[in-house]
């Protein structure tokens, strides 16, 4: 996958959900320093590695945050 200059994952850990499911937790690294942690869903979690051609979730680490965006984004509120 082609990195690009926005924010990269640096980390990924499993969390258990309030309904006894596993989610991802991705600490996403920005150019500027900063830091922020994003939970991916258990049922997106499959996407998510097969958008970014891995099988691991260990892999995803140093991958462009773009791997994430498995759904398209609407209402921005741009208009």
């Amino acid at each position: 996958m082609k990195r690009d200059s926005g924010a990269v994952i640096r980390a990924v850990h499993l969390t258990p959900t309030h309904d006894g499911e596993a989610a991802m937790v991705v600490q996403l690294s920005y150019p500027n320093g900063g830091a922020a942690m994003v939970q991916v869903g258990g049922e997106d979690t499959a996407a998510v590695m097969a958008r970014a051609g891995v099988s691991n979730a260990a892999d995803l680490v140093g991958l462009p945050w773009t791997v994430l965006q498995i759904r398209e984004v609407r209402g921005s509120g741009a208009g």
